[in-house]
């Protein structure tokens, strides 16, 4: 048997293993989000309609599912919406079905059950925030979302907060200690609507100073495991307007960040027009202009603080959309 020199062999494995690594593509980071509302998870979904969507989201770098799963109701009970269409029951199957069907076809997929808490039970009943029946209802029910339908994480869905309150924390606290420490939660949190000392142009329907303290945001930051800004339902009427709200939304949040939570920026892809939303002006392209606004206002060592987007649609988006996803989000 013929010797080699050890250097040799030292210098071909050096050679083989470079070479191992040119060319080989960065690992995919699926940082972005989505919500899915009881369309997907409240009846049958279609076998090649689902792995379709599972293709979609893993080539749009998205691995983050918020799906729907209920609405507490007036009464207490859990509910398949907002005005109490149904009940969760009926679809308790149906939800289980899609989390683990969708979790076979998107490996990297971690699904949140989306929940809806208001926080008024009407125009003109009460408060109800504060409720500790209220607290342990929601937190039981998201300890059997996770036990028992196998979510990955709860998505708290809790509105109208147009200030700060201390029942929210409590809230939270109260699904951490029902779900345990290993199970994430993820709040949606409101953007500022008239924030005070900004440039941007005034709301004669709203107060001035709508907004939460920078102290109540960074107590939610340290609650949560991840905070989505609802970028919408701002009540602008002119695009460059929305757009500087959202970037101020940027700026107001993500330099307050000091723990490891995660931050998402939600953005709106949804028709229907009301006071607080126009959809020619609140939309993904002129929402992602914002956001992008917001991070060139930030100094560069905190644009990593922002994980991701969350597309907030009730529809699936077509090509053209997913483009205008593509090319001022995932190519900036």
């Amino acid at each position: 048997m013929i010797g080699v020199p050890i250097g040799i062999v030292v210098l071909a494995g050096a050679v083989v293993a470079g070479l191992s690594t040119v060319g080989s593509p960065d690992p995919v980071s699926y940082n972005n989000a989505i919500w899915l509302d009881k369309s997907w998870t409240h009846g049958e979904v279609d076998d090649e309609r689902l792995a379709d969507f599972a293709n979609r989201l893993r080539d749009n770098q998205i691995g983050t599912v918020y799906a729907y799963a209920s609405t507490l109701d007036i009464n207490g009970v859990w509910t398949g919406g907002p005005q109490g269409e149904g009940g969760f029951m009926e679809s308790r199957d149906y939800i289980a079905a899609f989390v683990s069907e969708l979790r076979q076809r998107h490996t990297n997929v971690k699904v949140y059950a989306w929940i809806e808490i208001w926080t008024h039970l009407d125009a003109v009943d009460s408060y109800r925030l504060d409720d500790l029946f209220l607290h342990d209802n929601v937190a039981d029910f998201s300890r059997l979302l996770v036990s028992d339908l196998k979510f990955d994480g709860i998505m708290l869905d809790v509105k109208p907060l147009f200030n700060d309150t201390d029942d929210f924390i409590r809230l939270i606290r109260s699904v951490r200690s029902a779900t345990g420490l290993d199970v994430p939660i993820a709040v949606a949190v409101q953007a500022d609507l008239t924030p005070m000392n900004s440039d941007l142009l005034e709301l004669r329907s709203i107060a001035p100073g709508t907004m939460w303290s920078a102290n109540f945001k960074k107590r939610v930051m340290v609650s949560a495991d991840e905070v989505v800004i609802l970028m919408y339902q701002s009540y602008r009427r002119d695009t460059l307007d929305y757009i500087n709200w959202i970037a101020h939304q940027i700026q107001s949040y993500v330099p307050l960040l000091e723990t490891n939570t995660r931050i998402l920026a939600s953005v709106p892809n949804y028709d229907w027009t009301s006071d607080a939303h126009d959809p020619v002006i609140e939309n993904i392209s002129s929402a992602l202009d914002g956001v992008n606004l917001g991070l060139t206002r930030l100094h560069e060592d905190q644009r990593d603080s922002l994980a991701g987007v969350a597309i907030f649609t009730d529809e699936e988006l077509d090509q053209s959309l997913w483009n205008v996803y593509r090319e001022k989000w995932l190519q900036r």
